[in-house]
């Protein structure tokens, strides 16, 4: 599909870091003459991005949330706030490194955090990239997954004007405080979760029936999952603190350092964890080692036992004329069966006497 003037200008105006207004403002007349459709397409854009993009108003605070983002959304954004290109593509672009940037020109700060979420249908955890604008008067959050916190805390507010005024206390630094706090929060159970299975994970190491090979190392997948989230998150909710405030009338480092030191809990936590689990992987090493030891001992006193059989097997199995075989006439003064007597005496001998000198050196 072919676009119009308005969305290329618009697409210019992102990349020249530009109020768009002043572009679009100027042309609007000759933007009308030449997309006879652009209300039609108006109406179409504010359909689709009513479902992307929703907004909630307490006092002077506005809260824009916008889910699953695409261009169209980010373009929008573009009209509405003063928000630099190159932020507005890092909400767009995957894997980024969760920052802290200040934009002391339009007065609004930029968060980029990384959080995660366990998937109960397949027992792994997810990485979800969460960005946050804060402005004076003004929250926009961009999130990828419609059923994470932020969803669930923006239902909420619109739904219940009790909640609203709670969560939003008049400042949109104690709004962004709500929700990093029900962000942090999800990250009990799933610490939770990982001990648990550290404590599956030990019944499993020292069971000899039982392999824990697939068991921990799924373990520590997802323990290092967790640590490169936790990691830089301890390092930014540190430096936050002192930020926030310029956005907020009162002080809220108490509200950050609680934040603060539950996240470090999180950290200690995981750092246990890894430890345990380090701990059970070498003892798994250690126990199939041992396992593997046992067998081939058995195996190897068995062989070893049987070569003196073999030796004189091989000998009487060769066509050569040897004493009691058929070509010289078989022993029979013991007997029929004189010479299997001797054969079997020649060879349990040597394999006693091995069993003896092995008993001596320990190894039986």
């Amino acid at each position: 599909m072919a676009k119009t003037l308005k969305e290329t200008l618009k697409e210019i105006q992102i990349l020249m870091g530009r109020p768009q207004k002043k572009i679009v403002g100027a042309l609007k007349y000759y933007l009308n003459f030449l997309n006879v459709a652009e209300e039609e397409d108006k109406k179409e854009q504010k359909t689709q991005n009513t479902e992307n993009i929703q907004s909630i108003r307490h006092g002077k605070i506005t809260w824009v949330d916008v889910k699953d983002p695409t261009r169209r959304e980010i373009s929008q954004l573009a009209q509405q706030f003063p928000f630099h290109p190159l932020h507005l593509e890092d909400c767009i672009s995957k894997g980024q490194f969760p920052k802290i940037e200040q934009s002391l020109e339009d007065k609004y700060l930029f968060l980029l955090f990384r959080f995660p979420r366990y998937s109960t249908s397949n027992s792994t955890i997810t990485i979800n990239q969460i960005c946050f604008f804060l402005g004076e008067n003004y929250l926009v959050t961009i999130h990828e997954n419609a059923n994470d916190a932020i969803f669930r805390v923006f239902q909420n507010c619109k739904e219940n004007s009790e909640e609203r005024k709670v969560y939003i206390d008049g400042s949109s630094s104690h709004l962004l405080y709500t929700i990093i706090e029900q962000l942090t929060d999800e990250l009990s159970p799933l610490l939770a979760k990982i001990l648990t299975e550290v404590d599956e994970a030990e019944d499993i190491v020292f069971d000899d029936k039982v392999s824990g090979v697939y068991k921990i190392g799924q373990l520590r997948r997802k323990i290092i999952s967790l640590r490169r989230v936790i990691g830089p998150l301890r390092v930014l909710l540190s430096d936050m603190a002192t930020r926030i405030n310029k956005f907020s009338r009162k002080n809220l480092s108490v509200y950050f350092d609680d934040i603060t030191h539950r996240v470090e809990k999180a950290w200690e936590t995981l750092e246990e964890a890894k430890e345990t689990v380090d701990i059970y992987k070498d003892a798994d090493f250690i126990i199939s080692t041992e396992k593997t030891n046992r067998i081939l001992a058995v195996l190897t006193i068995i062989f070893t036992l049987s070569i003196p059989a073999t030796v004189v097997g091989t000998f009487y199995g060769m066509n050569i004329v040897l004493p009691g075989g058929l070509e010289a006439g078989s022993w029979k003064f013991f007997g029929s069966y004189t010479t299997l007597i001797i054969v079997f005496v020649v060879a349990a001998v040597p394999a006693l006497v091995m069993v003896w000198y092995f008993r001596k050196r320990g190894w039986l």
